[in-house]
């Protein structure tokens, strides 16, 4: 009776663990089917390029805002803690070219698209899902329209061609913010803070700022798409979609920051080597 105890304790601490698991296995096989079917909808991008520009305008336009206000105070910050931290050791001339780096090669792409997460990701899962649990999916497969070509696709692409150039848009918006607060408030030289900022940022930075927007933004519009497929139910599975595009995505972008930290060169010379 003891042993039967000692076994049924084991399976039950162990129960969730496994479960865990195999729902994460469940969940990459459903992502990479899903992605498939995108690259399968390819070639028949351009007959949809009319949502594709829409998408662009939403996903894009709409959110230069919310972008621009983060940009300014997200600059501003950085430049007032790194200036007040150098000046601990007699280094403000190095804000500039820190603040460019610092910001190109990670502020811009990472705090971009979790901003562009929290307005048009989590949209675009809400707006799927209500499609899916009102069955209008249903009704375009009805129709014979292929719903990845119609709905994912012009979405997905949307996303990478406009994340990168908000980000580069983030990034200097934000890097002349911290540069008015170095230099006008805290006193550093505009040419000193420029003169860094010129000889410090170089294409590899913006080689970083691209990549990861490309990625950060298939990663949003995928995600968003892909939760809001999977929506099954009433109003509670459009909030549940929505609420999953939006952690899903941002703890996808953390991970693909990190991938893409550690394989895309550090200076130029690592490329010109490699």
């Amino acid at each position: 009776m003891s042993n039967f105890n000692h076994n049924h304790s084991t399976v039950t601490f162990f129960s969730p663990l496994i479960s865990g698991v195999r729902n994460g296995i469940d969940w990459m096989g459903e992502l990479t089917l899903f992605t498939v079917r995108i690259f399968q909808a390819l070639p028949r991008f351009w007959y949809r390029s009319n949502i594709f520009i829409n998408q662009c305008e939403f996903i894009g336009v709409s959110s230069m805002g919310i972008l621009t206000v983060a940009a300014i105070f997200m600059g501003a910050v950085l430049g007032y803690q790194l200036y007040t931290s150098f000046e601990l050791f007699g280094a403000q001339g190095m804000v500039g070219g820190t603040v460019g780096v610092s910001i190109f090669r990670e502020m811009a792409p990472v705090i971009g698209a979790i901003m562009v997460t929290g307005r048009a990701g989590a949209a675009i899962g809400a707006e799927i899902a209500s499609m899916r649990v009102s069955e209008q999916i249903d009704a375009l497969e009805v129709m014979g329209v292929n719903p990845h070509e119609y709905l994912v696709l012009p979405r997905v692409v949307a996303g990478a061609a406009m994340m990168p150039l908000l980000a580069l848009i983030f990034g200097g918006i934000a890097t002349i913010s911290a540069s008015v607060i170095a230099c006008s408030v805290l006193g550093l030289s505009y040419p000193v803070f420029w003169n860094t900022f010129r000889v410090w940022v170089d294409w590899v930075d913006m080689l970083h700022c691209f990549v990861k927007g490309v990625t950060f933004g298939c990663a949003l519009s995928l995600l968003g798409c892909f939760y809001g497929f999977r929506a099954n139910g009433g109003a509670r599975a459009v909030g549940f979609s929505t609420r999953s595009t939006v952690v899903a995505t941002c703890l996808t972008i953390l991970l693909l920051d990190y991938f893409w930290t550690m394989v895309l060169p550090i200076r130029a010379n690592q490329m010109i080597l490699r």
